[in-house]
């Protein structure tokens, strides 16, 4: 009898224990916070970058020659006032015995968000070609990750680069985002 009792009372709380309610909260997913969040939406912007001598942005520049590291500073979509390091990888352009500009091979590059989450950059190569108004260029960049919100960035715009001296300014920056 107090073995058949034993048994009883294990199977309540047996059964007790299988009805009992789970009271542990479960994540749910908003489709459409998601939907946004993958969107690919404008980018715009330009920055204005000076030569920092002091400055190594490390650049595999392969059989490219290293022209140097230049900072710069703008203000971007999607990243508010920001700031970037560039090193680009040059070869000569050379036209019936003159020398008329650079083909940009290999460009390192990055921003940094007013928040201090960055967004890496790869440059398409181009021709920085000179003018009397300065070397001009045409620059196709897409992107490919980062830190943060940008951990898994992608997306791609344009801009036009013009060199002068010890300065750059990369403008009408144009594309999409999507991160």
């Amino acid at each position: 009898m107090k073995n058949k009792l034993l048994m009883l009372a294990g199977v309540l709380v047996l059964f007790a224990s299988c009805s009992k309610e789970s009271t542990e909260v479960v994540p749910t997913v908003n489709a459409e916070s998601t939907a946004k969040k993958n969107q690919a939406r404008p980018f715009t912007g330009s920055m204005t970058y000076y030569f920092a001598p002091g400055a190594d942005l490390p650049c595999d520049c392969g059989d490219f020659f290293p022209v140097g590291t230049f900072q710069g500073s703008g203000n971007l979509s999607h990243l508010g006032n920001s700031t970037s390091m560039i090193k680009p990888c040059v070869a000569p352009i050379i036209e019936d015995g003159q020398y008329v500009g650079d083909y940009v091979g290999v460009e390192c590059a990055y921003f940094v968000a007013a928040n201090g989450d960055s967004l890496y950059m790869y440059t398409h190569p181009y021709n920085l070609m000179h003018t009397p108004a300065g070397a001009i260029g045409f620059a196709t960049v897409d992107f490919v990750g980062g830190t943060g919100r940008f951990a898994n960035a992608t997306g791609q715009f344009t801009g036009t680069v013009n060199v002068g001296g010890t300065s750059a300014t990369f403008t009408n920056l144009q594309g999409t985002i999507t991160y």
